[in-house]
């Protein structure tokens, strides 16, 4: 699936069930940002945002940030992503702006502010790999062996 820039913008049905917008920053650009309405279901127990709203929002900011950035062939894929809890959130509208840190040929380095209002209520730090899907490959005969881990 490649990111589609101008009308035909890639579709994430994802986004769309967490209930996040997501802007991609201009060819090129290595940005995006994405917003996201606090509402009952985003809560946890303790009547706070789950973290797990806020990092989707950053895994999905950060891919779209770098997507401005890939060749027509090249992909990416979250490696790891470590985020920091500041404040919680209640209500209000979260903000996320992303921004690429570092980007080599294969590794990209990202970084996500959120913020309800002016307070700053998270952070996050992500790395990513990209690459260039190799051609299916045949299967003949048995195929790779794989070592069995031991119980």
């Amino acid at each position: 699936m490649r990111i589609l820039f101008g009308a035909d913008r890639l579709k994430n049905p994802f986004a769309e069930l967490v209930g996040f917008t997501l802007q991609f920053g201009r060819r090129g650009s290595g940005a995006s940002a994405a917003a996201l309405e606090v509402r009952p279901e985003l809560l946890n127990p303790n009547g706070v945002v789950h973290g797990g709203a806020l990092f989707t929002m950053a895994d999905s900011a950060m891919g779209a940030a770098l997507h401005t950035t890939l060749a027509p062939l090249e992909y990416c894929a979250t490696v790891e992503i470590k985020i920091h809890f500041l404040q919680p959130v209640t209500k209000g509208r979260i903000r996320c702006a992303t921004r690429l840190v570092h980007r080599g040929s294969r590794i990209a380095v990202l970084e996500s502010h959120f913020s309800v209002g002016r307070l700053q209520v998270a952070q996050a730090l992500g790395t990513f790999a990209i690459f260039v899907p190799r051609p299916e490959k045949v299967k003949r005969g048995g195929g790779a062996k794989r070592r069995r881990l031991s119980q």
